[in-house]
Formats: structure tokens, sequence, C-alpha cells
């Protein structure tokens, strides 16, 4: 193997036995692998949260929570949803196999195992991860082929339900005032500040809400169609709740940002907000992708041309 440190990544072991966390840990490490570990279901869950580990190898029979749950969560989670997830188990029933790729699972291994093949099997999974988050690497948000998956999905599946396109407004200026590096951060803050807001537990039945990274200052939202206004709304009054910690204290005091516009001449730019544009299928069908994206495009450009542009705005589509 080639790897180094920084590349091979970090995996989480998820496993009751302490001598298997022991024996992986070391293993992995011989491979240029950082490891993180966790004895009972609720630690793994916690920790792939706060870690946000690169793979997940997790046992299925696990105290205070079993490895079903554990995976079923992490895939509801936006932080963790696209996480990879290797199943390790001492018996494998094809009732078992089912259920797991039901919920998410990546892949299986039956204990006791090859230390090889495992190293394998993390090498395939994390390279097919790669390639699947490469669109949004500041974020490790799902990009675009995945976006289209669940929303096509939704469409498929009958229910109402509603999609959020969310804009930066005055984005450029901020970049031309204070540098591509602190737009990535601007980028990295919006992305956390909307899993935060939209990580509450799912609706009994339902799929809960889902986060995409378009690219950019671009995202999407894809909730239920009765739930996705009230989060639009939280997303709006958060992100200018707490923009203030983005910019000096002399521009929070003046309120705007004084730079070139795209014909060269100065201008005042306001601060950041957000706008954003949400299409339902409650009034309407809604048969296809490109029909979504098209609809929250056209009513994005109709927040961004409000009158008051110091708040964020959120336009729904009404239209029968």
């Amino acid at each position: 193997m080639n790897n180094t440190y920084e590349n091979a990544g970090t995996v989480l072991i998820a496993d009751d036995e302490p001598e298997i966390r022991n024996v992986l840990t070391r293993y992995l490490a011989r491979h240029s692998y950082h490891s993180v570990t966790a004895a009972t279901g609720i630690e793994a869950m916690n920790k792939a949260k706060t870690q946000q580990p690169s793979i997940v190898l997790l046992d299925i029979n696990m105290p205070e929570m079993d490895g079903f749950t554990v995976c079923r969560k992490l895939r509801e989670n936006p932080a963790t949803r696209l996480t990879p997830i290797l199943m390790l188990t001492a018996r494998l029933t094809t009732e078992d196999k089912v259920a797991g790729f039901g919920i998410g699972a990546d892949d299986y291994l039956t204990k006791p195992f090859e230390l090889d093949e495992l190293l394998a099997r993390i090498e395939t999974l994390l390279s097919r991860n790669r390639r699947m988050i490469s669109a949004n690497p500041l974020t490790r948000l799902p990009g675009t082929p995945t976006i289209q998956e669940e929303i096509e999905r939704r469409i498929q599946s009958g229910k109402p339900f509603g999609a959020a396109y969310i804009d930066i407004d005055n984005f450029k200026a901020y970049n031309d005032a204070y540098g591509y590096h602190q737009g990535d951060e601007v980028i990295k803050w919006t992305s956390t500040l909307l899993q935060e807001i939209i990580n509450r537990p799912s609706d009994v039945g339902g799929s809960g809400p889902f986060l995409g990274h378009i690219g950019g200052d671009d995202f999407i939202v894809v909730d239920g169609a009765s739930t996705i206004r009230e989060l639009c709304s939280s997303i709006a009054t958060g992100f200018d709740r707490g923009r203030k910690v983005l910019y000096n204290w002399f521009h929070n005091m003046q309120g705007y940002i004084q730079t070139k516009d795209r014909q060269g001449s100065k201008q005042k730019f306001p601060l950041m907000t957000l706008s954003i544009g949400v299409s339902t299928n409650e009034k309407r069908p809604i048969t296809h992708y490109a029909q979504v994206s098209q609809i929250t495009c056209e009513l994005k450009k109709f927040a961004k041309n409000r009158a008051n542009r110091n708040e964020s705005c959120v336009v729904v589509d009404r239209r029968t």
C-alpha cells in the first residue's frame, strides 16, 4: 500500500469486543489509517457524528443500540448520510443482509474474516465514496447526482414533498473583500448551519429532510410538503442571526461592504442573506427532477429581486 496518513482516512471501529477493536486498530495503523473506536451503539453513533470518519466498521450485535439502528440513524443524518458503512457480524443470514442493505449498509463481512479482505473492502468502499462526493469537497454533502436521485425517489413515492433551492446573496462581494479562503469558510459555515437546523428526528413513516450541495454557494433541501416552509423559515432566520461572525466589526457596524461590481464600478453590497425558492407537489404535479430544478430556480431569482435586501427571503410556489 502506498497510502499516507493524510489520505488514508479515519476508520470508526464499532464493536463490543475489545480484542477485535485492538487488532483492527493495530492492523489499520500499519496501512496508514487512523482509528476511532466505540464499544456501544450509542457511542458509535455519537462518534460518527463528531469525528466524521471516512468509513464505519459496524458490528450488528452491539449493546445499548444494535448495528441496524445505528446504521439507519447515520443514514438519516446529513453529516453521515454518505459515510460508507461496512457491517460486521458473527452470523449472516439472508434476512440480516436484506435488512441491512435496506437501511443503507454498503457491505457485509462475516466473522471471523481475513484482515487482507477487510482492507480490500475498505479500500473499495472509500474509492467509490470519494467519487460520489468529489463534487463537494468542502462540505462532504451529497452532490448533484445524489440530489437528483433523492428527488426522483420522492416523486416515485407519490407522497407530498417540497424542494428548496438555497442561494447566498452577495457572496461574490464577500469573496472580493475577504478573499476566497474566507469564502470557503462561509460555505462550510452555511453547510454546518443547514445541517444543525434540519437534523431533527424523522416523522413516523417519513423520509426526513435531505440536504445536498449543488456547488459553490448553492444548496438544496428536500422535505415533506407540510414541513418544508417552516424549515426554510428557520434556515433564513438562523442565517440572518448568525452571519455577524463572518464579518469584521466595521462591516457589521456599516451593514454593508463597499467593493466593485462586475462592471468595475464601486457599489455598496448589503451583508449576505439567503434567497430560497421552494417548489412542492401540493397544488400541481411534479413528474421529474428537471421540473423541480426549473421551478426552484425561477423562485430563487424572484426572491433575489425583493425590495428588502437586508433579510433572507423565502418564496414558495403557489401556482396550480
